[in-house]
């Protein structure tokens, strides 16, 4: 692209207007993910403040940055070296944020708010890893959005600018390119019910480079050619999506130039394959066999299985419970609750069924004879974790097979990790069912399970506690931390030129 094209890469409509109906902060907030996308916008930002409706000093523009901790140190290198600058150069409000702690409660650290920002903080507080090691999890998706990136990104951002800008409103702009217009469309839908929720305009969203309608390569040219190296890709090094983030192949090639990185995800992903065999950082594939395909991870590999040697060990008794899934019958008539459960709120009616016995005037009518039973749908899944023994790895996966040896249990190797199980429990094909077993895996998973466990354990199966006696106590409940309902700000403290985010 040449340098006199520039410029047209951007050409947009006139900036949105301000909202119609409550006070406007007049502020423009750039949510800073570090990649490709918010680097282009930022960019052009300083090269051409008045085409976005920005004042000539850049006065008006806050760039915020929200810090997973888990972000890739080439990516932080990349910024430090060739964004930074700029923003000092231009003065630009850089405002780096984190999760002060595992709950809301514990609120946001503010890492640094500067004009002048000399680095970017690799983490705060709590990392996002810490929460997953600590869960013996992956990152999830739960109804189709990423509860990771929701808790340790969007949610931050909003309460700082809530704290920042009360009840005046401001404009969000994010990164989305014109491929991701799907993203925008959604991301715009929920903005505008936030807005008719609270009664005013909280912000206004605003997508440069799909008005611009730049795709992904066009943005990364443009980067090119006014940063002169190509720009790093933005991820979590345990983001599930790193198939979309990034090709395969990069991937991997980025896991082989940080090889101990790689082993504290592969470990990340064992842990969690331990506890739940479908629980893989892919779903349906897993990274360990991806990476075992190709002969060149093979120094990955090793570091990976040095860790887990390294690594204390812990023997876990897991416990799941399968609930029956409700039926659309049981939603229909008894609605959001279900107090007071009929056969077919948990067992589809078969076709028979509804031909023989229609609905009377409040709910369907059977007493439920087999014809009249359809198989029951995989519900909601309850996990109790224990942790029963601790030491080295050998010694543990040593004890797990003579717990199986000694209580006549059947070993089970999952089909994708390979990691033995001892089942006491195995698992059923119907639901309701249970599961239970020991499993040697990594320590430090916290032990953990529902208020209700125990006794839904003893209804569904008969059994009254865990098999093996628990190292410890489970943690009592932690009481509610309310808030007030307003955000929680903790500035961060420097001493002798050291950040304290601890």
């Amino acid at each position: 692209m040449s340098a006199t094209a520039l410029p047209t890469l951007f050409d947009l409509p006139e900036p949105p207007a301000r909202p119609g109906f409550g006070q406007s902060s007049g502020m423009t907030v750039l949510s800073y993910g570090l990649g490709a996308d918010s680097t282009a916008i930022l960019i052009e930002f300083l090269a051409h403040p008045e085409r976005y409706g920005l004042a000539p000093d850049l006065s008006d523009l806050i760039v915020i940055h929200a810090v997973t901790g888990d972000e890739w140190p080439d990516s932080l290198d990349y910024v430090n070296r060739l964004v930074l600058p700029r923003l000092r150069q231009a003065g630009v409000r850089l405002v780096q944020v984190a999760r002060a702690g595992r709950h809301d409660a514990d609120g946001v650290v503010v890492l640094d708010d500067s004009r002048s920002p000399r680095r970017i903080f690799q983490s705060g507080p709590w990392r996002l890893s810490d929460e997953l090691r600590e869960a013996g999890t992956v990152p999830q998706i739960a109804n189709g959005r990423r509860t990771c990136s929701i808790r340790f990104k969007g949610w931050c951002l909003d309460q700082w600018t809530e704290n920042e800008f009360g009840t005046a409103s401001y404009r969000r702009v994010i990164g989305y390119h014109y491929g991701e217009l799907k993203r925008a469309e959604k991301d715009t839908r929920i903005q505008r019910q936030l807005n008719k929720d609270a009664g005013r305009t909280i912000c206004e969203p605003f997508y440069p480079l799909i008005l611009a309608r730049q795709d992904r390569a066009a943005v990364e040219r443009y980067v090119l050619e006014r940063l002169g190296e190509p720009v790093k890709k933005s991820y979590c090094a345990q983001c599930g999506f790193s198939g979309v983030c990034a090709s395969r192949g990069a991937h991997e090639e980025r896991l082989r130039d940080h090889p101990y990185i790689a082993a504290d995800v592969l470990r990340m992903e064992h842990v969690s394959m331990a506890l739940n065999e479908r629980s893989s950082l892919y779903g349906t594939d897993s990274l360990y066999r991806r990476l075992t395909e190709d002969g060149r991870n093979h120094r990955v590999l090793s570091a990976f299985e040095e860790s887990l040697d390294q690594t204390p060990y812990a023997i876990y008794e897991v416990r799941r419970i399968y609930f029956a899934a409700r039926t659309p019958d049981c939603r229909e008539h008894h609605g959001r609750s279900c107090r007071s459960p009929k056969w077919w709120c948990r067992q589809p009616r078969t076709e028979q069924c509804r031909a023989d016995h229609p609905a009377g005037d409040f709910a369907p009518w059977c007493s439920g004879p087999d014809g009249c039973r359809g198989e029951a749908a995989k519900g909601t899944a309850w996990r109790s974790v224990r942790t029963v023994w601790e030491g080295d790895r050998h010694t543990a996966e040593r004890l797990v097979r003579e717990f199986a040896d000694e209580y006549r249990l059947p070993l089970r190797r999952g089909a994708m990790s390979g990691i033995q199980r001892a089942h006491y429990l195995p698992p059923g094909d119907t639901y309701p069912s249970a599961v239970g077993y020991a499993v040697a895996a990594p320590a430090g998973v916290r032990d953990k399970q529902r208020k209700h466990f125990e006794a839904a354990w003893t209804r569904h199966t008969g059994d009254d506690g865990p098999r093996w006696t628990p190292l410890r106590q489970l943690p009592p409940p932690e009481p509610r931390r309310p808030t007030g309902g307003k955000p929680l700000i903790r500035q961060a403290k420097t001493l002798g030129g050291v950040t304290l985010i601890v």
